[in-house]
């Protein structure tokens, strides 16, 4: 008999699920939970280990926008307060509010979708290898209907963090709104394997 996880929580993490944007996040987690009951993904690791890594996304959107994220498509980087931030770190004070810290869960929430999006791709397109446009050229032709666009932005974005000598220094290519999308999309792409995918036999 498989023992029960408790886990504490804390009242000052409720979310008011009035407002759209943690309602959408809170129907995320809820999609995920889902996704973890069905067999096709209990009888597949990899995509068990996908929706973890996904749910930290949820989770780092949900904490974005705790802290006020602010999208900045057109607006560089205010380098002075990461300097002054970097001192107060230095001295041991470490602040865990205000912008930069926002963006760094916003950040993490990007990185944590693209990976889990190139992961998935592998799983849902096989037996298609590749890069990522080959992968999702590939789903797309089996997933009719299936939306891409956000989660080929969130990824190219990723890149450029990854990539680009100034990462976002001149400003960010996705809005917190469309990072939002893309979860949901994903969530669209996975739930749909799930449909077709026949769960692997029991030894």
């Amino acid at each position: 008999m498989e023992t029960q996880v408790t886990e504490k929580t804390s009242p000052n993490l409720s979310l008011d699920t009035n407002d759209p944007v943690y309602a959408t996040l809170t129907q995320c987690a809820k999609r995920i939970s889902q996704l973890l009951a069905a067999p096709t993904v209990t009888a597949n690791s990899d995509v068990e280990s996908s929706l973890d890594d996904f749910l930290g996304a949820v989770y780092a959107l949900i904490i974005a926008k705790r802290k006020n994220f602010q999208d900045r498509p057109d607006r560089p980087i205010n380098i002075k307060p990461v300097a002054q931030r970097a001192d107060r770190m230095a001295a041991g004070n470490v602040k865990t509010d205000g912008l930069w810290i926002a963006g760094f869960y916003f950040n993490n929430a990007l990185f944590r979708t693209a990976a889990v999006y190139h992961r998935i791709l592998k799983v849902v397109a096989a037996p298609a290898k590749g890069d990522v446009p080959t992968l999702q050229s590939a789903a797309l032709a089996r997933y009719a209907g299936w939306n891409s666009i956000r989660l080929h932005k969130v990824h190219s974005q990723v890149n450029e963090l990854k990539h680009d000598p100034q990462g976002v220094y001149r400003g960010r290519l996705v809005s917190y709104g469309e990072a939002l999308t893309a979860a949901g999309d994903l969530l669209d792409l996975i739930e749909a394997w799930t449909v077709n995918a026949t769960p692997a036999p029991t030894p």
